[in-house]
């Protein structure tokens, strides 16, 4: 039983480490290597636990009970890594202004005014005199 207890210090860690991930709003990209190590953490716990049960005392239900938690577990990684990959292979969302408007992303280039411009006035242009 000695051995089950780093065990379930690194499962617990490991869950803490999600936990502050979901509170800090992480990308799913990381998220998702999270909840694969927290996976990881769970089989050791259930090996030990199958191999050891009879020798250790541990009820068959503690066993049902760490296989029920990585189902949810392998449920919430597949979503959460789907969620990843299809953020990475995401376009933008839609059109650019510049593709509704029909116009280029470049910038206009800049014709020299010859008469009248913004800064004109009636009596000629202010920034001349």
């Amino acid at each position: 039983m000695k051995a089950f207890l780093p065990m379930r210090e690194e499962a617990e860690k490991r869950g803490k480490l999600i936990k502050a991930a979901s509170d800090r709003h992480a990308s799913p990209a990381e998220a998702c290597k999270l909840i694969g190590n927290f996976a990881q953490s769970e089989v050791k716990m259930m090996k030990y636990v199958e191999v050891h049960a009879a020798k250790c005392g541990i009820p068959p239900q503690i066993a049902e009970q760490l296989k029920r938690g990585h189902q949810g577990t392998e449920s919430m990684q597949q979503k959460v890594c789907a969620m990843a990959q299809q953020m990475k292979n995401q376009k933008p969302a839609g059109p650019s202004l510049s593709d509704v408007l029909g116009s280029s992303t470049s910038l206009p280039e800049v014709a020299a005014a010859k008469k009248g411009g913004t800064f004109d006035t009636l009596s000629g242009n202010a920034l001349a005199r």
